[in-house]
């Protein structure tokens, strides 16, 4: 059996991201790989045999005054344990300090990438931002640029969510054995009601769900979706960045879009769509795609927000994000063919039932197991 230790460095609430950590870990309690979660906290449905909170309980509202105790206390449980691991799994953005620890006890680190390398993305971004006339508006800086760059030179090998991921890494000059390519995935329990159809209504409602934000081409969607002309409405579900708050305003106002803000149940959304629209710019392997297609919705997107599981003319069409009279056709394509909708729907269903947690997680075994057996 292979031991694994697996680090998180914030509080796993299995949402987002810690939902991926969660998600994957716990089916690795098998015969061939034993993984232990190390986080700081975790909320109590996470919690299990093979979870450590390296806080105590009594002890969590002492260490969250402070933005960097938590991970000093998950990471110091982490390099205590380490001895017991064959293996280090490694989420973003644990200190150098404790890379090079495990690196000099000769532990093989896997380490999760959640987004395109930053250098490449900094680029996709301060090209989005400038297109709105905008100053960048987005976290990278050289400092994260070098810090990623020593982070995965310290990794042995890196799990890459999508192609397009797994190139931004290739040209930022990462040896291409060290690349393992993988997805993403979704939970159906988590939505009890994903095969429920929507029931048949003459005004369309196109989807987008996640932050509304430049990274993900909201202000591309929201231009297209002007010039189609379509008789529905443009259903946006999440927070608006400023900067999309900013330059489309006019558009944001207009009668034929709702927003609604983030909540945790957002089945409703997919359920009352009927395709989804996801322009992103720079992203990893979304998971509302996974769980867009798993209710049954055919998927407009472009290459990034497609994440490599989205195939074109199958379960939805991928355009470029910047082509705007070609998302204009498809907008109006999709809207005005419900056999298309019910063709590409049914195959985005059937396609996200081979992703689920379960099945991504076995994949991702035999890819450690693969390399360990070469290590």
């Amino acid at each position: 059996m292979l031991k694994m230790g697996a680090l998180f460095t914030i509080h796993c609430n299995d949402r987002g991201i810690s939902h991926v950590f969660f998600s994957v870990c716990k089916e690795w309690q098998d015969s061939d790989v034993n993984a232990r979660m190390i986080v700081p906290s975790c909320d109590r449905p996470c919690r299990g045999s093979n979870i450590v909170e390296a806080i105590p309980s009594f002890l969590q509202s002492l260490f969250y005054r402070s933005p960097s105790l938590p991970q000093i206390a998950a990471e110091k449980r982490f390099l205590k344990e380490l001895k017991a691991f064959d293996a280090a799994y490694l989420w973003p953005d644990p200190s150098l300090d404790t890379l090079r620890s495990i690196s000099k006890q000769n532990k093989p680190i896997f380490f999760e990438r959640v987004n395109s390398a930053q250098r490449q993305a900094k680029g996709i971004l301060d090209d989005a931002y400038s297109r709105l006339g905008l100053q960048p508006q987005h976290s990278i800086t050289p400092e994260t640029i070098q810090h990623e760059e020593q982070e995965f030179k310290a990794s042995d090998f890196l799990f890459c969510p999508s192609p397009i991921v797994l190139e931004s890494f290739q040209e930022a000059g990462v040896p291409e054995e060290k690349l393992l390519l993988t997805t993403e995935g979704w939970s159906p329990e988590r939505f009890p009601n994903y095969q429920s159809q929507k029931p048949p209504t003459e005004e369309i409602n196109v989807l987008f769900l996640g932050t509304a934000c430049v990274r993900k081409g909201v202000h591309l969607l929201l231009q297209a979706w002007e010039k189609a002309g379509i008789e529905g409405k443009l259903t946006i579900f999440g927070t608006i960045e400023p900067a999309i708050a900013q330059t489309c305003k006019h558009l944001l106002e207009r009668s034929d879009v709702v927003n609604f803000d983030y909540a945790l149940d957002y089945s409703f959304a997919y359920r009352q769509a009927d395709f989804f629209a996801f322009p992103s710019l720079e992203e990893g392997s979304a998971l509302v795609i996974y769980e867009a297609m798993g209710h049954g919705l055919p998927v407009l997107a472009s290459p990034m927000g497609g994440g490599g599981i989205v195939r074109d003319g199958i379960e939805g069409i991928i355009l470029d994000p910047y082509d705007s009279d070609a998302w204009v056709e498809a907008l109006r394509k999709l809207s005005n063919s419900p056999e298309l909708r019910a063709k590409m729907g049914a195959a985005a269903r059937q396609r996200a039932l081979e992703f689920t947690w379960p099945q991504v997680a076995a994949r991702r075994k035999e890819l450690i197991l693969q390399k360990m057996s070469t290590v």
